[in-house]
């Protein structure tokens, strides 16, 4: 944004109770916030990037049911804001919206719907089924439903997809406790991330097969891993596409597998994505791609 001199101002959720927030109806349009020395009227507004959308934090308060009551209405307050911005300006991209297009369930069914070839894969907290299923596979992978991590001292804390060993098929019985996704071991040549915004494609090539830290799950990478661009065929792109358009989303990136005999297969989409490694080690301009999106619609007055 800086760089192409375009004003901008940068509000992380969980500091929203440092802003001072002035919303008024029916004339909505002398509304205004300000972030620390920034005063924002509404109708200024071209576009919001929805990067990652946090409850608000008010630690300051000492009484504990106090501190629930702010953090509370804080947290309305942002959501119902941003709810309100989109009728006037372009959300990438809304909650409500991020929130659908996660559902890895609905993902699998719907990529599938559009020719995607996708893993053999259950869903279950039955150890019978789970002990069957794996029997049925060569190689089979473990990984939470949901994608569980999260933030811990002088980093953050994630769950990898692996390869069922004896020792977790040995464990299998405590599935009953949570449920699990287990999927067949798909042998790769390579693995694609492919980020789109908007209209806009870019492919990345990562050979996650050259280490053995990142033959299972290339989420093990250093800047070693050889990341390329690749170029993503009509067919692809469009069934890619396809998907983000289900949804309602215009930013997000494929996580997809290139087999030894040339086939492609889904394995995820990623909603309010991470890229900036892959724009660190490509070259492709993903960031200004974003902001030629937030800046594609002017606000509707």
């Amino acid at each position: 944004m800086a760089a192409r001199n375009i004003p901008y101002v940068r509000l992380n959720a969980e500091d929203f109770g440092m802003a001072n927030i002035e919303l008024r109806f029916p004339s909505v349009f002398d509304s205004t916030i300000t972030i620390g020395d920034k005063r924002i009227s509404i109708d200024s507004i071209r576009g919001v990037w929805l990067r990652r959308l946090t409850r608000p934090k008010a630690d300051q308060i000492q009484n504990a049911e106090a501190r629930v009551f702010a953090e509370s209405e804080m947290d309305f307050t942002l959501r119902w804001l941003i709810d309100l911005l989109s009728n006037y300006c372009l959300i990438l991209d809304c909650e409500t919206k991020i929130l659908d297009g996660r559902n890895k369930f609905d993902q699998l069914a719907i990529a599938e719907k559009l020719g995607f070839h996708i893993p053999d894969t259950i869903v279950t907290n039955d150890p019978a089924s789970a002990k069957e299923f794996v029997e049925l596979h060569e190689t089979a992978v473990i990984k939470s439903v949901g994608g569980y991590g999260q933030q811990v001292e002088g980093g953050f804390y994630t769950v990898y997809t692996n390869i069922v060993t004896k020792q977790i098929f040995d464990r299998f019985d405590t599935i009953c406790l949570a449920p699990v996704c287990l999927q067949e071991y798909i042998e790769k040549a390579f693995e694609l991330r492919v980020t789109i915004v908007g209209q806009q494609v870019f492919g990345c090539r990562i050979d996650s097969q050259v280490a053995e830290q990142t033959r299972v799950d290339w989420r093990h990478y250093d800047h070693k891993t050889p990341h390329s661009i690749y170029v993503i065929d009509e067919r692809l792109r469009g069934q890619m596409i396809a998907m983000m358009r289900h949804y309602g989303i215009r930013l997000a990136s494929f996580d997809l597998v290139a087999t030894p005999d040339g086939r492609i297969i889904f394995l995820e989409m990623n909603p309010a994505t991470q890229f900036f490694w892959i724009e660190e080690l490509t070259g492709m301009p993903i960031a200004d791609a974003i902001i030629d999106e937030i800046l594609s619609e002017f606000p509707k007055q």
